[in-house]
């Protein structure tokens, strides 16, 4: 039974991390609005005849006088004609404003420079730029309830087809603005709620991380947490909002990679409401509350793990398939599956270890006990292999899907975490470098950028999903 728990966790987990285009028709949403309307940006090029000391203070000086505020240059030199750069300029304002072309004159005006030379926007990976976009977001890669397959415990149980279909139902209906849907629990759903609930109670004591230990009674206090209770969305939400800003949403399903993530940049966490089947309470092989609420929700209320989660999610914003894929395994090995140490011990900060009692013991304790080792597929292993956390080997780290994992990362602290993560998302090759304004929810962009059109990959997503668990397996084989 352990043993499925895990493979299930991986199966499920695994789809958050493969690379993929987008996953939802691009429409127009009703109160929507073209950001760069409201805030526009442009870009230049300058190119300057020879190289000499001062000219770029020249140019940088025509800005200051005409009030208008440069987001981002950089310096090239690509001309054999010419020994002097070309400087890319980007800053806010529209080509058509009278003041900015009055500033290209003066700028093509000043000696040593060839030309100046208006560019169109750079095309790039659709992303949401307001938080109400994550409204076109929601397709998933299951439907939510395509997992309700012949592996599941609820396959031949008509009446949990129908109530999940209920509770997803809520989800597909719920629009950013609107208040979070409340969900009616069954005492049967409670019962399998309370199962999961004492069971990892006292494992949670012995090998949770310092700051899910102190943030679990607050969640009981404030949250509804409690043994005979599955806790609101909602009012876990509001308790968020006020600790760190981040904030639930209802989801259906399993979401592709990029769009997990972009939800990130807005602090905003995509949560299961359905649970899994009362037949078997320690197996799911799917995302649900139980894990979301008792794995994820907790160290959201920590400032330091909400700010890397944060870090992963504005890095992710138009980014290429190979480094959501990277920033996939990153959230991996540290949201998913992450460690750090508390003096010599070993504790779980990921949701996925502290959602399974099976992963706590295997990744926790000192000598992970034989059954534990052959119920996770690890009977010639003794212990996995802990290396200090890097997320740029993370990044590269293969991992199998269906045991426990091999090789793990350990941090110093979540603040050790967040600094080193940082410094990962700083060094990807990026189209621009976005800013999350949390009084108006956007995203601020450093450069000129058009959005290509959003397209739906589900199907292909799903294709290349099936041909990712069979690598897998072939490789654990």
């Amino acid at each position: 039974m352990l043993q499925r728990l895990q493979c299930a966790t991986r199966r499920w987990a695994e789809c958050k991390r493969l690379p993929t285009l987008c996953t939802s028709w691009h429409r127009r949403h009703g109160g929507l609005v073209d950001l760069h309307e409201l805030d526009p940006r442009s870009f230049l090029i300058v190119e300057v005849k020879r190289d000499r000391p001062g000219v770029l203070g020249e140019i940088l000086e025509l800005f200051t006088r005409s009030a208008i505020n440069m987001t981002h240059i950089e310096s090239r030199f690509k001309s054999f004609a010419r020994d002097g750069p070309s400087f890319h300029i980007d800053f806010e304002g529209s080509l058509k404003d009278a003041q900015v072309q009055e500033l290209m004159k003066a700028i093509k005006g000043l000696p040593g420079v060839y030309d100046v030379l208006p560019e169109t926007p750079r095309e790039v990976p659709w992303f949401p730029m307001n938080i109400r976009e994550l409204d076109l977001t929601v397709d998933t890669l299951d439907g939510g309830t395509e997992l309700i397959n012949e592996d599941h415990p609820g396959f031949n149980d008509p009446a949990y087809r129908e109530r999940r279909f209920e509770i997803v139902s809520l989800a597909k209906a719920y629009k950013h603005g609107e208040k979070l849907p409340r969900v009616r629990y069954t005492e049967q759903e409670t019962a399998t709620w309370q199962a999961v609930y004492e069971r990892l109670g006292s494992l949670h004591d012995k090998w949770a991380c310092r700051e899910y230990r102190e943030m679990l009674p607050q969640m009981e206090k404030y949250c509804g947490y409690a043994v005979n209770n599955i806790p609101q969305l909602g009012d876990i939400s509001d308790f968020l909002q006020q600790r760190t800003g981040f904030t639930l949403r209802p989801i259906s399903g399993l979401l592709s990679a990029r769009d997990f993530l972009n939800a990130l940049a807005f602090r905003v966490f995509y949560s299961t409401q359905y649970i899994r089947h009362h037949g078997n309470p320690f197996y799911t092989p799917e995302p649900d509350i139980c894990h979301e609420l008792l794995g994820h929700v907790p160290l959201f209320a920590n400032p330091a793990f909400a700010d890397f989660s944060q870090e992963i999610g504005l890095a992710s914003l138009a980014a290429t398939d190979e480094d959501v894929a990277k920033l996939a395994a990153v959230y991996w090995f540290t949201v998913e599956f992450g460690l750090l140490r508390e003096g010599e011990d070993v504790k779980a900060f990921g949701a996925g270890v502290l959602s399974s009692f099976g992963e706590m013991e295997w990744a926790c304790a000192d000598v992970p006990s034989q059954e534990c080792r052959e119920m996770g597929s690890m009977k010639e292993q003794l212990k996995p292999i802990l290396r200090p956390l890097d997320p740029w080997e993370a990044s590269k780290q293969e991992y199998p899907i269906t045991t426990y994992q091999p090789v793990m990362f350990c941090a110093e602290s979540l603040e050790d975490a967040e600094f080193r993560i940082a410094q990962f998302c700083d060094s990807l090759t990026r189209p621009f470098f976005p800013q999350y304004d949390p009084l108006t929810q956007t995203i601020r962009v450093t450069k000129a950028i058009r959005r290509a059109t959003r397209h739906s990959t589900v199907e292909l997503q799903r294709q290349k999903q099936m041909e990712f668990f069979e690598k897998g397996k072939s490789r654990e084989n």
